[in-house]
């Protein structure tokens, strides 16, 4: 799905990644591990496009389309629209059927769809954000800390439907619970290095122990 070859990246003369080289296969799912300010957040950046590198190469494969979800996904709502209309603005023509199905598994029942974005608490916001993301999903999904915010059934219905999620993933998490369900690979980021693992969070921890 895509390539790095010797990545870097520095702010004020601190490295945030450095001389990074990762492939990210089709269907896997990628979870990025470290301790705070190890470059997770900036690596993550530098596979969307959202930053570009100071040195390297960042190689999208053939028909790649990446969505990128941020810490910040909140912000790009819609707050003066109701729920089942933020829902339905997406480049793809969707039923309000559609919509309102995946609304559901992620609480939206019933009158909830016609609330104002607006007046939506932090976690409901996380919650349509992550809706519209799958409602036009693409084939690799960059995902930074998405159970923020979210209880845990939200978790759940998250973890429930990322595991059909057909396309691949690499995301960044603290949440034990969601690595753990999720990742069938792991990459300890720590001082702007990477180390992979051919497996899931205990597969980590086994070789990391």
């Amino acid at each position: 799905m895509l390539q790095t070859h010797s990545l870097c990246k520095s702010f004020s003369c601190a490295v945030a990644v450095d001389t990074l080289d990762l492939s990210v296969q089709v269907g896997q799912i990628r979870g990025l591990l470290g301790p705070n300010g190890a470059g997770k957040s900036t690596l993550l950046k530098l596979l969307a496009g959202v930053l570009e590198p100071q040195a390297g190469q960042h190689l999208p494969g053939h028909n790649t389309k990446s969505g990128y979800f941020s810490q910040n996904r909140v912000d790009v709502l819609d707050t003066s629209a109701t729920v089942l209309e933020e829902a339905l603005d997406t480049p793809e023509r969707l039923t309000e059927e559609h919509a309102r199905t995946v609304l559901g598994s992620f609480l939206f029942r019933g009158d909830d769809v016609f609330k104002r974005v607006s007046v939506l608490s932090g976690g409901e916001k996380s919650r349509l954000a992550l809706v519209k993301l799958l409602l036009d999903p693409p084939n690799l999904l960059l995902m930074d800390e998405p159970t923020t915010h979210l209880d845990l059934a939200s978790i759940d219905a998250l973890i429930g439907a990322l595991k059909q999620f057909e396309g691949t993933i690499a995301f960044i998490s603290h949440d034990v619970h969601f690595i753990r369900q999720l990742s069938t690979h792991t990459v300890h980021v720590k001082n702007g290095r990477l180390r992979n693992f051919p497996g899931g969070y205990d597969y980590y921890l086994h070789k990391t122990n």
